[in-house]
């Protein structure tokens, strides 16, 4: 089969174990959108309704008895719409017009369409609507269900992967990320996730975290601003924001595992659950109210990050990948919220009158839940209830001064989620910042222009900056081995991402300097490794960065030399086994084997190496080991075309036909009728099987 879907007794079980829950449908269909011309800055499109049209996007929709949720992957693999069927309204900013552009580098993404989207390879609204996203339903045993999307950035190659799932009688969608370096060198780490939110002026933002930077804070500052109350105001309430100016402030500590927003004149909001450890940074950015035309966001956005502070990228190692995950639920009925977990969201409040307001709003349902409510050892409120997300629970009762806590108990007497509301303020928790930005000077600030200068998806952004800073440094240390390994990276980077079709202005003559740039390129980082090793002749990376040169020039033989050469090192590159078997399996496939057995073992994480360890299998005569390695790789992404080739390729070896025909159909369904897919993926199976670059 090409997914492997969770059998129907499996399904059965989880059902019953959620008490008769609804199973959760996953279907294909279509969604219209408003859709005309991007105007930046311009008259908003509710004043020029003749330019917008409707248009029906290709949807997935995944759905429950409490969540609708609508997915659009090819509007940037976006989470467009998440509906709460008890409160009948919907738990993010959905937009309703989409504002499209020709350009597909910056000018394509007005960045205001709502719901949820994944920024990753490119970050800050890089992905743009022009990026269609590869999907695939996907099922688990647990009776959980959802889509899975998937998007690979060429020529950077990178991978991200994104599942929206819901689970049978919750209210909560839980998102999956994946974030894969394909390269056999680092590349850049930036990956931001955004969410996009309606306010009005009694929208509460709820960000746990005593201190705040503001944009350009780790390039180029290291001043931190307290949160929430700022001179006297307290910032953390959109009625409070005054002036032309955006609110955009970074979150340091979000410890708490939770953050979101709450609108109390419609008395509903959102709650993200995350793990500090995987999500460790968040973002609030919106602007004051009332919007003016030219300004015309009606929504705020709640940000997150893989890095500790969102304007610091990160260093991702080669053929390596990070996981992430979180989950969103509306909050609602209970006046706001002061604690969440992935059950429910409580609240805690005094009233002026000194009486206090609990509330519960649930993630799931769960019968036979008791609240309770104390002041010290007394207990001022105990009352059984049906945590319920269609039926939030909400009691006022009167209270002494003092700290007062709450708990919800479980059937099982197991507590469910508990809060104290401190009678006085609590001191805030210190943070030293560094006296000066880690990334402004030196060998850290040309790191930092070859990790940046990839990440932004603007024309006309390459490797040049990073390339200089090297040089300028290497003219300091012209000795220095490292820093000629740093150079060499560089032009190869550089070499890789440099097509002409990314220049400011397209055509014959970008084409043109592109390719003479980039065979300046290889013989630049060729001459400099050379020197390198003939300095350091132990650095396996050296030898391994020189092979990619001489492969990339077409000298295979001396590529493979270099590559065995990096395996000999005393500091060896274990990238180079994976190069190896690739360009061996056809003449050697044993030696082949070994080498792809080796590299998916260094590298267990990496889709690049277990493709190649499935093509080595099958040069070896062991397709069905090969096919093992594959229908695991398809589990793991099932919306990466590549992977659904391959595994063609080893069933068709096995003599299995037709299931080898419906993986074709599957990766040609994946690629859809976008030619560029389809050729880069012809392309990336012919690399892994060693027959193309």
């Amino acid at each position: 089969m090409m997914r492997r879907l969770a059998w129907p007794i499996a399904l059965l079980a989880a059902c019953a174990a959620s008490r008769g829950a609804e199973a959760v449908r996953v279907h294909e269909g279509s969604r219209k959108i408003l859709t005309g011309p991007f105007k930046l800055k311009g008259p908003s499109p509710q004043e020029r309704l003749g330019e917008f049209n409707p248009v029906a996007y290709p949807a997935v929709y995944v759905e429950n008895e409490y969540l609708r949720c609508c997915v659009l992957p090819t509007v940037g693999g976006r989470l467009y719409e998440v509906y709460n069927k008890a409160s009948k309204s919907q738990l993010f900013f959905v937009n309703p017009y989409l504002d499209a552009h020709a350009n597909n580098y910056e000018g394509g993404h007005p960045w205001n369409l709502g719901g949820v989207e994944v920024n990753f390879p490119y970050f800050h609204h890089g992905n743009t609507y022009n990026d269609r996203w590869s999907w695939a339903k996907v099922e688990r045993p647990d009776g959980s269900a959802g889509v899975a999307l998937g998007f690979t950035s060429r020529p950077t190659m990178q991978r991200a992967a994104f599942r929206v799932l819901l689970r049978p009688g919750a209210a909560r969608v839980d998102l999956e990320y994946r974030f894969e370096n394909l390269n056999p060198y680092s590349w850049g780490l930036a990956a931001w996730i955004d969410t996009m939110h309606p306010k009005t002026m009694e929208t509460e933002f709820i960000l746990p975290s005593p201190w705040v930077a503001q944009h350009g804070h780790n390039a180029s500052r290291t001043d931190l601003k307290p949160w929430p109350v700022r001179d006297g105001i307290d910032l953390s309430w959109q009625k409070n924001l005054v002036g032309p100016h955006d609110l955009s402030e970074f979150a340091f500590m979000p410890r708490k595992g939770f953050h979101g927003c709450y609108d109390h004149a419609a008395d509903r909001g959102a709650v993200r659950i995350f793990d500090p450890k995987t999500l460790p940074a968040a973002k609030l950015w919106t602007q004051a109210l009332p919007v003016s035309p030219e300004r015309y966001y009606q929504h705020f956005e709640i940000w997150t990050a893989t890095s500790a502070v969102m304007e610091d990228p990160g260093w991702q190692p080669a053929l390596s990948a990070c996981a992430a995950a979180d989950a969103w639920f509306q909050a609602w009925g209970i006046g706001g919220y002061v604690a969440a977990n992935a059950d429910a969201a409580l609240n805690l409040a005094r009233r002026p009158d000194g009486a206090i307001l609990a509330g519960v709003c649930g993630a799931r349902r769960i019968p036979g839940c008791v609240a309770v409510v104390r002041s010290g050892q007394e207990t001022l409120l105990r009352e059984p209830f049906d945590l319920d997300p269609a039926r939030p629970w909400r009691k006022e009762t009167a209270a002494p001064a003092g700290d007062v806590a709450m708990e919800v108990l479980g059937p099982d007497g197991v507590r469910v989620i508990a809060c104290e509301l401190p009678a006085r303020e609590m001191p805030q928790e210190d943070w030293k910042m560094p006296e000066k930005p880690r990334w402004r000077d030196g060998l850290n600030a040309a790191r930092y222009e070859e990790i940046y200068s990839t990440l932004w998806r603007r024309r006309g952004h390459f490797l040049d900056g990073a390339i200089h800073r090297y040089k300028d440094l290497l003219k300091k240390e012209p000795k220095s081995a490292a820093l000629m390994l740093d150079l060499a990276r560089a032009h190869l980077k550089d070499e890789q991402v440099r097509i002409g079709s990314a220049y400011p202005t397209p055509g014959p003559d970008a084409d043109a300097d592109a390719a003479r740039r980039r065979e300046a390129d290889l013989a630049s980082a060729t001459g400099l490794l050379r020197e390198a090793i003939a300095i350091d002749p132990a650095q396996g990376h050296a030898r391994l960065y020189l092979g990619l040169a001489l492969e990339r020039q077409g000298k295979t033989a001396e590529a493979m030399a270099e590559y065995r050469a990096a395996l000999a090192c005393t500091a060896p590159a274990p990238a180079a086994g994976m190069l190896l078997a690739r360009l061996l399996s056809r003449e050697k496939p044993a030696e082949a084997l070994a080498l792809a057995r080796r590299a998916a073992a260094v590298y267990p994480q990496s889709a690049r190496a277990k493709q190649t360890l499935m093509a080595a299998l099958a040069a070896a005569g062991k397709p069905a080991e090969a096919i093992a390695v594959g229908r695991g790789l398809v589990e793991a992404d099932p919306s990466d075309p590549v992977a659904a080739m391959l595994l063609g390729v080893a069933l068709g070896l096995d003599g299995k036909a037709d299931e080898a025909q419906a993986c074709r159909r599957e990766a040609e369904r994946l690629c859809g009728d976008d030619a560029q897919a389809q050729t880069a993926t012809a392309a990336e199976v012919a690399w892994v099987l060693g027959i193309g670059r």
